[in-house]
């Protein structure tokens, strides 16, 4: 059996969601059946929202996707029901304070939730055996010593969709890695009406945010990014 590709050294006995389960439940309910569609299939009735065909195939240990990486879990599930919940709607040029969301402990709280996609996209770079530079041991260091990635930048936006969870197909670009590398990743995160660009690059974009920037960020316009 394969390694958990956070920590190296248990086996990866275990399968993160695709989509946060905390994110399905809360728009698409946790009982009944849920419908899964890809670019093989639509209309795929699941059972539960405990489906494997809801989790990624990147081996993670027991402990990587519990104990360890569960405060970044919790952070996000907070930061996503604010935003999706928000009234009135965030618009664009709307300016978020993390201190609104989370009022103890609001650069770990940050911190916390930046690591969450630092998982989620590794995940899905592990699943597809995508060649990155910096190499994805980047990304188990930062989980495991509880630090910022350097190369990832959060953006936050809403849509006019409603009523489903997923995301984007990845998007990977080469500027100035060797050959056979990408330096440069994009795939968006949805749930509900919120959408959430996860960037893997080493220059940071206007609406981008990271943990070494202050506690707020503005609502992006992200229309026209590439979903799925």
């Amino acid at each position: 059996m394969a390694l958990c590709w956070i920590c190296n050294t248990e086996e990866g006995t275990t399968g993160e969601h695709l989509s946060k389960r905390s994110d399905i439940r809360a728009v698409l309910g946790g009982t009944g059946p849920v419908y899964l569609h890809n670019r093989q299939r639509r209309n795929i009735m699941l059972q539960s929202i405990n489906s494997k065909k809801l989790k990624s195939t990147a081996p993670m240990c027991n402990t990587c996707n519990s104990a360890r990486t569960q405060p970044h879990d919790h952070a996000w599930e907070a930061l996503s029901n604010a935003l999706r919940l928000r009234r009135p709607t965030l618009r664009p040029g709307d300016v978020v304070r993390a201190n609104r969301v989370f009022r103890d402990d609001t650069t770990k709280q940050m911190l916390n939730m930046h690591l969450f996609f630092v998982k989620w996209l590794g995940c899905q770079i592990v699943e597809s055996n995508i060649p990155i530079s910096p190499p994805i041991d980047t990304f188990s260091k930062a989980i495991m010593n509880h630090k910022p990635h350097q190369n990832i930048w959060l953006s936050f936006g809403m849509s006019n969709r409603d009523g489903w969870v997923g995301s984007s197909d990845i998007g990977a670009a080469t500027f100035a890695s060797g050959s056979g590398t990408y330096d440069y990743l994009c795939r968006i995160y949805n749930v509900g009406k919120l959408e959430v660009r996860v960037r893997f690059s080493s220059v940071k974009l206007k609406d981008d945010w990271h943990p070494r920037h202050p506690n707020r960020f503005m609502i992006a316009d992200l229309t026209g990014e590439h979903k799925s």
